[in-house]
């Protein structure tokens, strides 16, 4: 029977455990000292698991995000750096989308001229006073709306037509 090979390390784990362990003796810290900070930055992990990413047997790339944070704010790195060094996610490296609603477009207002036609003012002279709402500018300019936009033939064409369009769509409109 032939003898069962051992499975070999990922190569990009050996690349990442190299990285770790170069740096932390750059830096004078043996494993213990090493694991010590990581528990300031909120991590534990035991000196054997950080023996055995930096063997490449255990891959950084499996590690949950808080653990690769730590050992990147440990060995000193910024978040660009390690993102760089890495190829992993680090959230700081990530642009933010600034805060808050989106800024408006800086457009001004522009008032739309509206004609108001004859046969609408002879409606507001007669009926004006039962409904006072009729004498407002604003008010002719919402009914005299469709007219101008679709053309003359569209929409009331007499005082009576108006004063129907009116009784029709005052409850909308008021």
């Amino acid at each position: 029977m032939a003898a069962k090979s051992a499975q070999q390390p990922d190569p990009r784990a050996v690349e990442h455990g190299e990285l770790i362990k170069e740096r932390r003796l750059d830096l004078g810290l043996n494993r213990p000292a090493f694991v010590s900070e990581m528990e300031k930055h909120g991590q534990e992990i035991t000196p054997d698991y950080l023996n055995k990413l930096e063997r490449g047997t255990a891959s950084l790339s499996r590690a949950s995000l808080e653990v690769r944070e730590a050992i990147r704010a440990v060995l000193g790195y910024s978040a660009e750096e390690w993102q760089e060094l890495t190829g992993l996610y680090s959230p700081e490296a990530t642009p933010q989308r600034r805060g808050g609603p989106p800024i408006p477009p800086v457009v001004p207002f522009r008032e739309t001229p509206i004609t108001i036609p004859r046969e609408l003012l002879e409606m507001v002279e007669q009926y004006g006073d039962t409904w006072p709402v009729l004498k407002t500018e604003k008010m002719q300019r919402m009914l005299a709306a469709p007219r101008n936009f679709g053309g003359a033939e569209v929409g009331p064409q007499t005082a009576e037509d108006w004063l129907d369009y009116w009784m029709a769509n005052k409850r909308f409109l008021t």
